[in-house]
């Protein structure tokens, strides 16, 4: 569901909405609804910010991670703030703000986990033309 908002915006800001609609191929009404959408968000939850990565918007943690990122490590210590905050050298503030959003928004970055999760070494090479692949192995085990 969706309604209908007229606004009066500054004449500069205007232009700068329909050039960025333009630069995107979307519509001026599209460009508007996410940046506001955007905007109320990041004042809704410290620490959020919105990038661009490969033409799509995605929540941060301000200069750092992308949430789903970090949600994917606090996956691995049961959801702990503590612990993940730790291993990604972040405030337990930055991960709390980071699972608050995930809290509101599961199906966002579960998505974008789900993508990450399914991306081949050939995809990765194609965004990130420097990337290498690099195996290790485990030390074996001796076993008595």
């Amino acid at each position: 569901m969706s309604q209908v908002v007229t606004l009066r915006l500054p004449d500069e800001t205007a232009e700068e909405i329909r050039r960025i609609a333009q630069r995107e191929r979307r519509s001026l009404s599209d460009v508007g609804a996410r940046m506001i959408e955007e905007w109320v968000r990041q004042n809704r939850f410290a620490y959020i910010e919105f990038r661009s990565f490969n033409g799509e918007r995605h929540a941060c943690l301000k200069g750092r991670l992308q949430v789903w990122q970090v949600i994917r490590v606090a996956q691995d210590y049961g959801m702990d703030v503590e612990k993940t905050a730790a291993h990604l050298s972040l405030s337990p503030e930055q991960v709390q703000a980071a699972l608050n959003y995930y809290e509101t928004y599961p199906e966002e970055i579960e998505a974008a986990i789900a993508e990450n999760q399914a991306m081949t070494y050939e995809q990765i090479k194609r965004l990130l033309p420097n990337a290498q692949l690099f195996e290790a192995s485990l030390p074996h085990e001796e076993t008595s």
